[in-house]
């Protein structure tokens, strides 16, 4: 998986964002040839897209620790980027490891309902405690491939 450097940060797609993100830059890809330049502006999809640039490349590695990312226990050592460009809905989560400069964009959430099942911080909260994002950079790195 190739990685990016920004602001310092080296950038690392997991791999269950970097399907999110293959899929929604394939399909604004056909958008782009399906519609007219105004309607093509004006996409959700191509506005999501966009956003998750601003925030991938810019905001997040600004300050990846800032008080506005912090989730709370038991996620504290996670975070998230909502707003900022974000569609409302959207919860982008990473996690940040400060003395190797790395940056891992883990997921897209899409909130539901606050206590529906599929509310996006519960869904998160089940993925790590399955393990699907490991505690240390190691794990993350090595057992996911990135």
């Amino acid at each position: 998986m190739a990685v990016f450097t920004c602001n310092e940060w080296q950038i690392f797609f997991h791999p269950l964002f970097n399907q999110q993100w293959v899929e929604l830059r394939d399909r604004v890809r056909v958008l782009k040839n399906e519609l007219s330049q105004e309607e093509f502006i004006q996409h959700s999809d191509v506005k999501l897209l966009k956003a998750l640039n601003i925030g991938i490349k810019e905001k997040i590695p600004q300050d990846p620790f800032a008080s506005y990312f912090v989730l709370q226990k038991p996620l504290q050592k996670y975070s998230r980027l909502k707003k900022m460009g974000l569609p409302e809905r959207y919860r982008l989560f990473f996690r940040a490891f400060k003395e190797a400069k790395i940056i891992i964009i883990l997921w897209l959430g899409y909130p539901r309902k606050e206590g529906d099942k599929k509310d996006c911080y519960q869904v998160f909260s089940k993925k790590v405690e399955n393990g699907e994002f490991p505690e240390s950079l190691e794990e993350l790195l090595g057992n996911n491939e990135i």
